[in-house]
């Protein structure tokens, strides 16, 4: 199969990475820069283990696409989505099928719509990776490798299994889960919970276990988001226990933890907060939920991309 990888980021350089050590026939699709970047260094992964794999890699640039491929892997910002749709739009053939790893669940609409049901996948990634600004790409120390793909009607299909084959071999152990949507929405509380708290707080993990409120504010945030995705449809199920993850997130006094929207709002980066802070609001508005930590969360998102785009 030839699978194609929209950017080579945290997400996209590790999962082609991978792929290509489990001798996939990889390309990305990337922009001018890290095309030569990648060129000049390779694809350089750091593992939370301390190990680092370098490898060369084969790019090609929008508008440059070489035919069609079989596996479009899309792990994009949600902002990004027009744009991405876009560039891998050429590269979509008849049996071609996208794997989103995107935060959030609404993206899978949209690409629905663009490219129809039967070329899309249900997906979700759990696995901690940064990119630095050498464009190395690091693993965090925080041991979270869930990763799950599934076609959106719930059926067995041979595209997963070689999709999953091909991860396996290349070190991403992978899940094919005969309902992905409801593992979506239950990646969607966990980040949403996550990303509210750490919105409002500013702070790493382990400045809130030690604060005072820290524990009584994260079981606050998890009750009101629990609300929304059970009027949603979606009710997070006991026996995974997210709830319980997203505590244990915010109870080592000394974690360094950050979900990647802090680090994009410490860096002045653009943030996914209206595509899912913004996105679990929506929701509660429509199921008339009661949500005020999750408004203060996108007004405060809101405020900073104001601020950001008008630097005093």
């Amino acid at each position: 199969m030839r699978y194609l990888v929209l950017g080579a980021g945290a997400l996209g350089g590790y999962f082609g990475g991978m792929l290509l050590k489990g001798g996939a026939d990889v390309t990305f699709l990337v922009r001018p820069a890290r095309a030569a970047q990648l060129q000049r260094d390779g694809l350089v992964i750091k593992t939370q283990d301390g190990g680092e794999l370098r490898t060369q890699v084969r790019t090609v640039q929008q508008g440059q696409l070489d035919g069609t491929y079989d596996v479009v892997l899309l792990s994009c910002k949600a902002y990004d989505l027009d744009g991405a749709m876009d560039a891998i739009a050429p590269a979509m053939g008849e049996q071609s099928v996208i794997v989103p790893v995107l935060n959030g669940v609404r993206h899978i609409d949209v690409l629905t719509k663009r490219f129809g049901p039967g070329r899309v996948l249900g997906g979700l990634t759990v696995i901690n990776a940064a990119l630095m600004p050498d464009g190395t790409i690091q693993q965090s120390q925080v041991r979270i490798n869930l990763n799950v793909v599934g076609e959106l009607d719930g059926r067995a299909s041979t595209r997963c299994a070689a999709i999953k084959a091909a991860l396996d071999v290349g070190g991403i152990p992978i899940q094919i889960s005969d309902n992905i949507l409801a593992m979506m929405w239950m990646k969607f509380f966990a980040f949403v919970c996550i990303a509210t708290i750490a919105t409002l707080t500013r702070s790493r993990a382990g400045a809130i276990a030690r604060s005072a409120s820290g524990a009584s504010f994260v079981s606050a945030v998890i009750e009101e988001c629990t609300r929304v995705v059970t009027a949603a449809g979606y009710p997070p199920a006991p026996a995974a226990d997210t709830a319980g993850l997203v505590r244990g997130l915010f109870s080592q006094a000394d974690s360094t933890y950050g979900p990647s929207i802090l680090i994009d709002m410490e860096n002045g980066r653009s943030t996914e907060g209206g595509h899912t802070i913004g996105d679990m609001a929506r929701h509660a508005a429509r199921a008339n939920v009661s949500a005020p930590i999750l408004s203060a969360a996108l007004c405060n998102l809101q405020a900073y991309e104001i601020n950001r785009s008008n630097p005093r």
